[in-house]
């Protein structure tokens, strides 16, 4: 009777334990999510959203081309690791981060500034450039000119982007100064325009944007704060969503490769109005020939 009662035992055991393990656990058993660098890797295509912005990403109208620095840079980084880039949509600021993460598209493929506005919401690539961040204001505005802390007045007005970094530099630098924001789904020129329609007494932008708006506006232009220094200096970088460490690794070694190679400089002397308009990211190391 003992052995019986042990035997049955040991059977109802075995049958616990093969239950137990073939038991579902929370969501484990469902299939393996597939991320962005997994599925860039298996299809070999890199899924790209895009933002229109002046010398860096450009379509003509006419002809459907498409040019400009991040253009080049980001297929000059694809054919090194052997994949084919797919222009998905069209996207703006402050939507992008959503889009990257609901898997619409593996990168946003233009550049933008990174900020710790920036890095709650995506994942950020080795920098291709850097851009010094300027106050401008109207042409023949001079209020403040050599003291820049005077903007940081209630009465004056900053022209933002909502959901955007220049909005985070308004937030913290100048705090007591009144906004006025475009949607983050606007361009940078809605911005611009704010400035010199009167919506707004200043803002922040690098001096490739202004350059390119005034050359564009001859009537309504735009000039920098003279005698202050960048309210920052920051880098311009791709983005992909939070947790996707792989693919921001893997695109951050070819844009280290681009500048190695000097693909990049090639690049930015194309679009530079005059030498020395964009600034570059500065190389960790530089050989010295023997005399």
């Amino acid at each position: 009777m003992t052995n019986k009662t042990s035997l049955v035992a040991l059977i109802l055991a075995l049958i616990a334990l093969l239950v137990v393990i073939a038991r579902p656990v929370g969501h484990e058993v469902a299939a393996k999510h597939e991320t962005a660098f997994e599925r860039v890797t298996r299809s070999g295509t890199l899924r790209c959203a895009y933002i229109a912005r002046a010398h860096h990403f450009t379509i003509d109208a006419a002809t459907k081309q498409i040019s400009g620095i991040d253009y080049e840079v980001m297929e000059a980084a694809a054919k090194l690791l052997h994949l084919k880039v797919d222009w998905v949509e069209e996207t703006g600021y402050g939507a992008f981060p959503e889009q990257l993460q609901s898997g619409k598209e593996d990168a946003l493929c233009v550049t933008v500034w990174t900020s710790t506005a920036r890095a709650v919401r995506t994942l950020s690539t080795a920098p291709v450039i850097i851009s010094p961040l300027y106050v401008f204001v109207r042409e023949g505005d001079t209020r403040f000119d050599n003291h820049l802390e005077a903007l940081n007045d209630e009465k004056y007005t900053l022209a933002v982007l909502d959901g955007a970094t220049m909005k985070a530099v308004a937030d913290t630098s100048f705090p007591k100064a009144k906004q006025f924001a475009a949607s983050g789904l606007s361009a940078d020129g809605e911005v611009l325009l704010n400035i010199v329609t009167g919506k707004g007494d200043a803002g922040f932008f690098d001096e490739i944007m202004v350059n390119d708006f005034n050359q564009n506006s001859p009537d309504k232009k735009l000039r920098r704060v003279s005698g202050v220094l960048p309210v920052r200096n920051y880098p311009e970088t791709f983005s992909v969503a939070m947790g996707e460490w792989e693919l921001r690794e893997m695109l951050s070694v070819a844009i280290a490769e681009l500048h190695n190679n000097g693909t990049i400089e090639r690049i930015l002397q194309k679009y530079e109005t005059f030498p020395g308009e964009i600034a570059r990211v500065v190389l960790p190391y530089v050989g010295q020939g023997k005399s």
